[in-house]
């Protein structure tokens, strides 16, 4: 009941600026919703505890770079374009999240077209521009409001380049079915069903067409766009969600060119079609790393991709921009590049000469200051991280600090210590959130300690072993691991969540303190819910030298009822890709390079109600 009263109230409070929100109005509007018979019982107090907690999540405003020449645009065109697209998507979003912070959203992305051409303009132009945001921050959801934004305002085509993997490539893809499409694309594809989720739930008269699913086959194929025959530029917007990867460039370009004509200097382009493409992990293959001649291949297919059309938006999304920045501005005009045996024109590198976009995270977000801690030496300003990482220096003899060609082969027999207490602090996890409503919720823990698949693959079927174990322990009443997770619950998860009560910089009324006898009621249903599956990420498919033969894609999408999952990886979890629900990280990664470490650290992000059961076991 409270959450209906919880959800009735965002509506009534809707009619304000959310800034504008204070604890008087939330007041008024509660004891509006007292009056209604069906709430009379409701907990006035823990309502308006609620309300406080969700209108004080907040984000500040976006910071802007931008090229002298780009003329805003937007303002004056607004009461002209029709936001029917992007309403939906506001609708939709509220009611997934009611605390989602919406405003900031609608004004980040009102910032980001802004400086994007508008899609009515004649003639050509391109432009490029970079957004960069938090590890985990919400940057899909920042882009798939944009493109509904900008299909609203006139965009034909979209493409979305989404990182190196087929799992990103479908997460992503599943995620634009439901924020901007409103249909099961691979129903709709494969199977010929029109099945409607996400927005497609709420009335819209303009229907989006895509020509990739989130089928394992989904990523873009010539013929079966061919048999789709939904034209490019015509009365319904297209979408693409393709893999970074060069045979599907290359046939996307290929099936492309079959619309160009050629203009007045012989070159074949795609006229009057706005293009707006999305690089998402921009930062990951797209840049050139080799000279102006000697182009690297993902670099060269995308800048051919854009030069094949005269109206073209590209926008590079990142958490880590550290090499797109030194992009270099100059480029050879003349450049070109045989597809199978057509010849084309290269065009103008990636650098986003015309504007960058810096997105603060809201106030809830969980990102390195509030994990680790911040101490600047020159002002005294410190802050103390959150008490959540706890040590794994205990690796030896079992996992060796650095793996090399030497010592790869040495495979462990068993676990460290460190990695049994923390699959025990997940089940804990798993048990507590049950206990805080969440048991339909995703629950998830990441292992990474190496990057070789025969690593991955040992340790994935060493953690396998350990949880069948610590399942028959618990279902049985046997052992001393009930004991243990006891004395785990007392001496680190109480005084954990105490602590982060006490010290949480934002109100969340969904932690709260329990009790043992509480937490071990739950238990049995806790840990016999963790395993479907369990997952070793890697690339390799060919499952016959190895000893864990569980490496299916990890797809949150078919466990409605939540999943809880050990993800067992190395770099195929590291770009992109979201454990939803990440409680605990066991992570022993050495790099030197700053963007892997920060892109691996998928620890960042949003926990609502449970940061306090987060654990990081690091050294």
């Amino acid at each position: 009941m409270i959450d209906n009263a919880r959800n009735i109230a965002h509506i009534l409070l809707s009619k304000y600026n959310r800034r504008d929100v204070s604890i008087e109005t939330i007041i008024d509007e509660v004891n509006n919703i007292y009056l209604m018979p069906a709430f009379k019982d409701i907990d006035k107090e823990e309502l308006i505890s609620i309300l406080v907690g969700d209108f004080e999540i907040h984000a500040k405003e976006a910071t802007l770079l931008v090229a002298e020449d780009i003329k805003p645009w937007l303002y004056e065109e607004k009461s002209k374009i029709k936001p029917e697209l992007w309403n939906r998507y506001r609708i939709y979003m509220n009611q997934k999240d009611s605390s989602f912070p919406l405003d900031n959203l609608d004004d980040i992305t009102d910032k980001i077209l802004d400086k994007c051409v508008n899609p009515k303009t004649k003639g050509r132009w391109d432009r490029r521009g970079m957004v960069v945001g938090n590890v985990q921050s919400g940057k899909t959801a920042n882009y798939t409001g944009l493109i509904n934004k900008a299909t609203d305002a006139g965009y034909k085509l979209i493409i979305i380049i989404a990182g190196i993997h087929n799992s990103l490539r479908a997460q992503t893809q599943y995620r634009i079915d439901e924020g901007f499409i409103g249909r099961d694309s691979s129903d709709f594809i494969i199977k010929k069903r029109n099945s409607r989720i996400g927005v497609g739930l709420i009335k819209a008269d303009t229907e989006i067409y895509s020509y990739t699913s989130t089928d394992n086959k989904g990523d873009f194929n010539r013929t079966t766009a061919t048999r789709l025959n939904v034209p490019i530029g015509g009365k319904s917007p297209t979408v693409l969600v393709i893999k970074k990867n060069k045979s599907i460039l290359e046939n996307l370009i290929l099936w492309l060119h079959n619309f160009a004509t050629e203009d007045s200097n012989g070159d074949k382009k795609i006229f009057d079609v706005p293009l707006l493409v999305i690089d998402d992990e921009a930062d990951n293959a797209s840049v050139n790393s080799g000279t102006e001649i000697d182009v690297k291949t993902i670099n060269r297919l995308i800048r051919t991709l854009l030069n094949l059309f005269n109206q073209n938006t590209f926008i590079g999304y990142t958490a880590t921009p550290y090499a797109n920045i030194f992009i270099p501005t100059a480029w050879n005009e003349e450049l070109e590049t045989m597809i199978k045996d057509v010849r084309l024109k290269v065009g103008e590198d990636l650098f986003p000469r015309d504007f960058i976009v810096n997105i603060p995270p809201p106030s809830n977000y969980i990102g390195a200051v509030k994990v680790f801690g911040y101490e600047n030496n020159e002002t005294g300003e410190e802050f103390n991280g959150l008490d959540i990482i706890r040590s794994a220096e205990d690796q030896e003899p079992y996992f060796p600090l650095r793996l090399n060609s030497i010592n790869k082969g040495e495979l462990p027999d068993d676990v460290p210590c460190s990695l049994r207490r923390a699959i025990k602090s997940f089940i804990l996890t798993c048990a507590i959130r049950r206990l805080r409503g969440q048991e339909n919720k995703h629950n998830s823990m990441l292992v990474h300690v190496a990057l070789y698949v025969s690593w991955i693959d040992r340790v994935a079927w060493l953690v396998n072993e350990i949880i069948r174990d610590y399942k028959l322990q618990i279902r049985s009443g046997q052992g001393s691991l009930i004991e243990e997770l006891e004395i785990l619950f007392i001496e680190d998860f109480i005084p954990t969540t105490d602590n982060i009560i006490e010290n949480l910089s934002y109100n969340d009324y969904r932690i709260k303190r329990h009790t043992w006898e509480e937490v071990k009621a739950v238990l049995v249903d806790a840990v016999m819910k963790i395993g479907w599956p369990e997952g070793a990420v890697h690339g390799t498919k060919n499952t016959r030298n190895l000893e864990f033969h569980n490496i299916e894609d990890i797809n949150y999408n078919d466990y409605d009822n939540g999943m809880s999952v050990i993800a067992v990886g190395g770099n195929r979890l590291a770009r992109g890709i979201t454990l939803e629900g990440l409680s605990v990280s066991y992570y022993l990664r050495t790099t030197r390079l700053y963007d892997s470490l920060m892109q691996m650290g998928r620890w960042f992000g949003f926990r609502p109600g449970y940061v306090d059961l987060c654990r990081l076991y690091t050294t």
